[in-house]
């Protein structure tokens, strides 16, 4: 029994060795734990912008580009222009001779002509006609009068029924005499109404006749460049047929606008925003960076390769020394597009503390360290922007942050102010 006793004894006193350790060991303990290095470097918050970029190839097109086709049939008279010529919108650039043309213009401004003379003769008919019917009205009065007159004196006796049936008959001479003058009236009127309709038409033929003929001078739809050149003086040259098969006489392109066509992967594409900008690297031009801005996407993906089009429009003034143009439209570079550009708050990446949930900084207010959890917006070239967690003017430690501890004092001799 003793010995059972004894033994109890001596397990309560490991029991409590264990539990209890001795006051030394315990201040030792918190000693360790509080201890901090001896210097721990820590960065102000600032605010920078910061922009997610990605770089997708791109190949310049003009902004606009015209193959410019015969439009009747016809002998090229003249070329004049060549490839690598700047044209300006409107000038003539293929000279075409069609003699039969020019004869079927003057045909019908003969023809014309001829109609307005016509018209002319018709209109002295018609005046005529007129002038000889207001005659005849004023004869009629005066027979109308004559027979009322003459109707009264056989009332009353003093003439002959005889002479009243005179006047009748020669007032219905007269009435007929009238009509036979509308008539004459109205067919000289229904003359001119066919001739204001032949020179309806004529007009209409003389018109076709020279839009024709204005098709002899092929000239450019807008300032640009002479880029192909398929013709020479002496062809026959034809219209374009609808199959497409027939070459044009010359391709010209816009070259004081050009476009830079890219093709985003979804993932690019959906963070697109037109009006932001990109700057382009031309593969010719290494050393230049030329900036213009996301104009456009098609807005849909490509059925075979599931990406997206996007254009950026690029001015493409001449240079004030060489007097060339810097840009030029089929090379191929890289273009730089901006998704995204914030203010943020910016730490160097070695302030962060990553966690498998959490991201997280270290603070220090007064001296005493602050564990807070961050999100992060961006990051670029070693540099993080912080969406929420810190804000510009915070100390951060920005060098081994996990060695502290949430509320960890630490003394002004350890706070190394340093930049980055």
């Amino acid at each position: 029994m003793k010995t059972q006793i004894l033994a109890v004894a001596v397990l309560a006193s490991v029991v409590t060795g264990c539990s209890r350790p001795p006051e030394s060991s315990s201040v030792e303990s918190m000693e360790q734990k509080a201890e901090a290095p001896a210097k721990v470097s820590v960065g102000i918050v600032r605010a920078q912008l910061m922009e997610k970029t990605a770089n997708l190839p791109a190949a310049i097109e003009s902004d606009e580009t015209a193959m410019l086709m015969a439009r009747v049939e016809a002998y090229v008279a003249e070329v004049l222009v060549d490839i690598g010529d700047e044209v300006e919108a409107g000038q003539v650039l293929v000279q075409l001779s069609a003699p039969e043309l020019r004869q079927r213009v003057a045909q019908h401004e003969a023809a014309i002509k001829t109609i307005h003379a016509a018209k002319q003769m018709t209109l002295a008919e018609l005046k005529a006609a007129q002038s000889q019917n207001e005659v005849m009205l004023v004869d009629l009065a005066l027979q109308s009068s004559k027979r009322d007159r003459l109707s009264r004196l056989v009332d009353t006796g003093a003439i002959e029924s005889q002479r009243l049936e005179e006047a009748e008959a020669t007032l219905g001479m007269a009435n007929a005499k009238i009509e036979k003058s509308k008539n004459a009236i109205e067919m000289v009127e229904a003359k001119l109404l066919r001739g204001a309709a032949q020179l309806a038409i004529e007009q209409g033929k003389l018109g076709e006749a020279e839009s024709l003929t204005d098709y002899l001078e092929i000239k450019a739809p807008f300032a640009g460049l002479v880029v192909k050149r398929n013709v020479d003086a002496g062809n026959l040259v034809q219209p374009g047929s609808s199959d497409g098969m027939a070459k044009p006489l010359l391709t010209i392109a816009k070259v004081d606008k050009l476009r830079a066509i890219v093709h985003a992967t979804m993932d690019v594409a959906a963070q697109l925003t037109v009006g932001g900008e990109v700057s382009f690297i031309a593969d010719d031009l290494p050393d230049e960076k030329f900036i213009g801005q996301l104009s456009r996407t098609s807005g849909s993906y490509d059925s075979r390769t599931r990406m997206m089009r996007a254009e950026i429009d690029f001015e493409n003034p001449r240079d004030e020394v060489s007097g060339h143009r810097r840009l030029r439209a089929g090379s191929y570079g890289s273009a730089t597009i901006v998704l995204v550009s914030k203010t943020l708050p910016v730490l160097p990446e070695s302030a962060l503390r990553r966690g498998v949930n959490s991201t997280s900084v270290v603070i220090i207010q007064n001296g005493v360290c602050v564990i807070s959890e961050v999100k992060i917006a961006l990051e670029q070239d070693g540099l993080v922007g912080i969406a929420s967690g810190i804000e510009a003017g915070d100390q951060v430690v920005v060098k081994n942050p996990g060695s502290l501890e949430a509320e960890q004092m630490l003394k002004e001799t350890q706070i190394e102010l340093v930049t980055w």
